[in-house]
């Protein structure tokens, strides 16, 4: 968020570091804010690019101030408070005044802040008040948040803009600024909203809305035509079932025979299904007749494929009757000779 200031410093002490090819001033200044004794105090941060680094843009298009004590400045920058009312100031912009330190000028600082609105503004009889939040960010370690309270007349120029701020609201403003029982203030010199907050209905009419209500009122009497059922009937077969996921099994042919055994109560049972009489269904049970009809046919093949299976063990069946006839003919012949022998 934004939080920058302009003011005129004096400088009452400075101390340089260098850093990343260049130097950081370090220091206190001081300004007047009234004509009685009302001052200041700021702890600022000034950094000034080494003239040797011929790399930098900074060198070719601006030449930054270097700050000496005793000596006042117009300087611009932006600026968070501390705890102890003291304003750090990480220094943009600073332009040498060449003033004795007896005729340095009343002024009191001009700030721009850029932040949300905490509630609704209140008004007083001094005038309207909105307490605003602010988080700027100097650096790593100077990025707190802080409070500004908004001030306006209660019949200045921002009075509508003030009464329709809303709580969260991102504004901008520009005004004076000043501290007043450990608080801060702003004096506002210019107001507008970058982001509002909406929290009443929208008083936009639509001019088509109300023929179209009408039309769906006289509408919902009159019959539909076919394919406005058939979109309802759809729309409601949607939202009262959703549509469950068929599988489909793709099983291998050769596996088909492995699923039933070669039992000849199987076979009949098989048998007898295809003598049962077949109902005709209608038109819209056509794809269920489809799928009984390949059944069928898967039946009809394991019965075929059974019934080679049992020709198979027929087969088998008497050549095991003929080896065990040539066994025990060739045993007998062995007793004969045996005998003939002895």
């Amino acid at each position: 968020m934004i939080a920058n200031i302009t003011t005129i410093m004096f400088i009452l002490s400075v101390s340089d570091e260098t850093i990343n090819n260049g130097t950081l001033q370090k220091g206190t200044a001081i300004s007047r804010t009234d004509d009685s004794e009302g001052i200041q105090i700021y702890k600022y941060y000034n950094y000034l690019t080494s003239s040797t680094n011929t790399d930098s843009e900074i060198n070719d298009n601006f030449e930054a101030t270097s700050f000496e004590e005793e000596n006042m400045y117009l300087i611009s920058g932006k600026f968070s408070i501390t705890q102890d009312g003291m304003i750090n100031i990480t220094i943009i912009t600073s332009v040498h005044l060449p003033l004795d330190k007896e005729d340095i000028p009343t002024m009191k600082p001009t700030i721009n802040l850029l932040g949300k609105t905490m509630n609704y503004a209140q008004l007083s009889e001094s005038g309207f008040t909105l307490q605003i939040q602010v988080k700027p960010y100097l650096s790593k370690d100077q990025f707190n948040s802080f409070l500004v309270n908004l001030t306006h007349p209660p019949n200045g120029r921002f009075k509508n803009a003030l009464t329709k701020a809303r709580k969260n609201s991102t504004v901008h403003a520009t005004g004076v600024f000043f501290f007043a029982e450990n608080q801060l203030f702003c004096e506002i010199l210019e107001f507008q909203f970058v982001s509002a907050k909406v929290e009443t209905d929208s008083t936009v009419t639509v001019p088509w809305k109300s023929k179209t209500e009408s039309h769906v009122e006289t509408s919902s009497t009159s019959p539909k035509s076919a394919i406005e059922q058939r979109i309802a009937s759809v729309k409601q077969n949607l939202a009262t079932q959703p549509p469950s996921s068929t599988k489909t099994s793709m099983s291998n042919p050769r596996n088909k025979r492995k699923m039933f055994a070669t039992k000849v109560s199987n076979i009949s049972k098989s048998l007898l299904s295809r003598d049962q009489p077949i109902e005709i269904a209608s038109d819209n049970d056509q794809e269920g007749i489809e799928d009984n009809e390949e059944i069928i046919e898967d039946n009809e093949e394991i019965i075929e494929n059974n019934e080679e299976i049992i020709e198979g063990n027929n087969e088998n069946t008497e050549d095991n009757k003929e080896k065990d006839h040539d066994t025990s003919t060739t045993r007998r012949r062995t007793k004969r000779r045996r005998s003939n022998r002895t």
